[in-house]
C-alpha cells in the first residue's frame, strides 16, 4: 500500500487556506500549507505532495505563472475567480471561486486517483 499523500496549499488568505485544509484534512489528507509560493518553495526537503491547490492570489504577476506552477513538480489545482487568462502548465486543473460542496475534495480525489497512491480512509 502507497503512503497517504501529502496535498500542498498555497493560499494567501488565511481564512481560505484554513478552510481549505480543514476541508482536506477532514477526508484524511495530510497538508502542508504556506501564504505565498515563494514560502513553499523555500520550505526544507522534497514537496513529496500528491499535488497542490494554489489560489490565483497567490501568484505574483501573470508573467510566468506557468513556471512557477509547473516547478511545484506535480498536478495543480488552481483557484481562480479573477484570471481572465489562465497559465497552460501541465497537469493543471482550475475550479472557479467560491468552490461549492465537495468539488475540491472530489478534485483532490480524482487527482490521487490517477497517481495510482493511496486514498486515505475516512
Amino acid at each position: 500500500m502507497h503512503p497517504v499523500p501529502t496535498v500542498l496549499v498555497v493560499v494567501p488568505d488565511p481564512e481560505l487556506r484554513r478552510s481549505v485544509e480543514f476541508a482536506l484534512e477532514a477526508e484524511g489528507y495530510r497538508v502542508d500549507s504556506y501564504a505565498t509560493l515563494g514560502a513553499a518553495f523555500a520550505a526544507p526537503g522534497p514537496f513529496g505532495a500528491g499535488c497542490a491547490v494554489v489560489d490565483e492570489n497567490a501568484i505574483s504577476g501573470r508573467r510566468g505563472a506557468a513556471t512557477r506552477l509547473d516547478g511545484l513538480g506535480g498536478p495543480v489545482i488552481l483557484l481562480a475567480d479573477r484570471m481572465r487568462t489562465v497559465p497552460h502548465a501541465a497537469g493543471l486543473t482550475v475550479l472557479t471561486k467560491p468552490l461549492l460542496g465537495r468539488l475540491l475534495v472530489e478534485t483532490v480525489d480524482e487527482i490521487v486517483a490517477s497517481l495510482d497512491v493511496a486514498r486515505p480512509a475516512t
